[in-house]
């Protein structure tokens, strides 16, 4: 199985590094911002991909950080989950988010911050481990935890391609550009390639890449970390208001219940 992973984040690398290239033969791409940078090398990589992009990235880990400083990556050390990032608004021309999503309880923070900093007409490409994928469905169908989220691992979201897309899609601020998917256990790569064109809802990992259309002073994703927050509150006052019932849609329906939002940044970076 470990085989079988490492030759499915090869191939999900090898896709980002395809749709990058893509994107930088059509336009400039000046800035580039790795989300979860490690130690900078595959940020070089991607910089280079790009025409020599200016590389900029964030990592929680000190010591990887400063490894990824050393190659030349411009670096903020930060929890993803509670702090803004450093840049202006509109400031990246693209954004590089690989399997990250899946490590985090707070979203709505980071998803905010990425959709700040991205210039309108940028580029967000995006990937996270399929919830859905064929694997998945067996072991669960047998009884079995799932392998994008165990119980003894380091993932603490689980995400299906619809649920990405909602998340991506929220309110309109992104429009989809392509879905790729990569990986079909316990098929080799040769064969995994054609069954996941075919089925990206049962591939292993999911890719979007994603264009910004619009720029905003509020956020979708921030208002729906304020309706969690106001929901958790009713229900300890022991009171239920429109904030804390149910909504058929969490995105859609936390819009509709919010209206205009007021400033939420405290509460996005307390939000479960």
């Amino acid at each position: 199985m470990s085989r079988m992973c490492s030759q499915v984040l090869e191939e999900v690398h090898r896709s980002i590094l395809g749709l990058l290239q893509h994107i930088a033969s059509a336009e400039k791409v000046s800035s580039l911002l790795d989300v979860g940078c490690w130690d900078g090398s595959t940020t070089i990589e991607y910089a280079g991909v790009a025409d020599g992009a200016r590389a900029f990235g964030i990592e929680v880990f000190q010591g990887p950080a400063a490894q990824a400083a050393q190659r030349g990556v411009s670096v903020a050390v930060m929890d993803l989950e509670r702090d803004r990032f450093p840049w202006p608004d509109q400031s990246m021309d693209l954004v590089v988010c690989n399997q990250v999503f899946e490590h985090l309880k707070n979203v709505w923070l980071p998803m905010s911050e990425i959709a700040r900093v991205l210039r309108v007409g940028g580029h967000l490409l995006f990937s996270v481990p399929n919830l859905a994928s064929l694997h998945n469905r067996a072991l669960l169908a047998l009884g079995q935890q799932p392998t994008s989220i165990r119980t003894f691992g380091p993932h603490v979201r689980g995400f299906t391609l619809g649920q990405v897309k909602e998340l991506l899609g929220a309110d309109g601020v992104f429009r989809i550009r392509r879905i790729a998917a990569v990986g079909f256990y316990p098929l080799s790569a040769k064969w995994a390639r054609a069954f996941a064109t075919l089925l990206p809802g049962a591939a292993h990992t999911s890719i979007l890449w994603v264009q910004k259309v619009e720029h905003r002073s509020e956020w979708p994703w921030a208002a729906y970390a304020q309706v969690l927050q106001a929901t958790k509150w009713t229900d300890d006052a022991g009171s239920r208001d429109s904030a804390s019932q149910p909504l058929d849609s969490p995105l859609r329906g936390s819009l509709a219940a919010c209206g205009h939002f007021p400033d939420t940044s405290d509460l996005v970076s307390r939000a479960p």
